[in-house]
């Protein structure tokens, strides 16, 4: 008997947890987490294209923003009006790429032999630095939008 009072007493306040826990309408912890996404991620990647194309910051186009934290940038090249297009995902301080074009869809730009692009934000300026292998490479600085 004193079993049975103990395990309907622990059922009753486990019960009324719930019932407490439920009424809170708190979320409920999901098994994966979303990933965090800067905030400044398309103009990253529209910079990113701009450095290492050697084209105008102007120019470049963000088409999305994917829940996956992947910016969708393109550009039409002035000389022939062909669209150019890459996606940029952002590792710390750096700026991945792959070209996304139709013909030619390309890799992740994070091995040894790649270039590196790195950035800082201070006040509303954007400073995107572009380092090859050889230490070679360049710099450029862009107004926030």
């Amino acid at each position: 008997m004193k079993k049975r009072a103990i395990l309907t007493i622990a059922t009753i306040g486990y019960l009324s947890y719930l019932q407490l826990f439920a009424s809170q309408n708190l979320p409920m912890p999901s098994a994966q987490a979303e990933p965090l996404i800067n905030p400044h991620l398309g103009t990253l990647c529209k910079a990113a294209a701009a450095i290492s194309f050697g084209r105008n910051f102007k120019i470049m186009q963000l088409d999305k923003v994917d829940e996956q934290g992947v910016a969708w940038v393109h550009y039409l090249r002035p000389s022939d009006h062909s669209r150019w297009a890459v996606r940029c995902r952002l590792q710390g301080d750096r700026v991945i790429w792959m070209s996304d074009n139709p013909d030619s869809s390309g890799r992740w730009r994070d091995g040894p032999e790649d270039e590196k692009l790195t950035w800082q934000i201070r006040n509303d300026k954007l400073t995107m630095k572009l380092t090859y292998p050889d230490g070679s490479g360049d710099e450029q600085t862009f107004r926030l939008e």
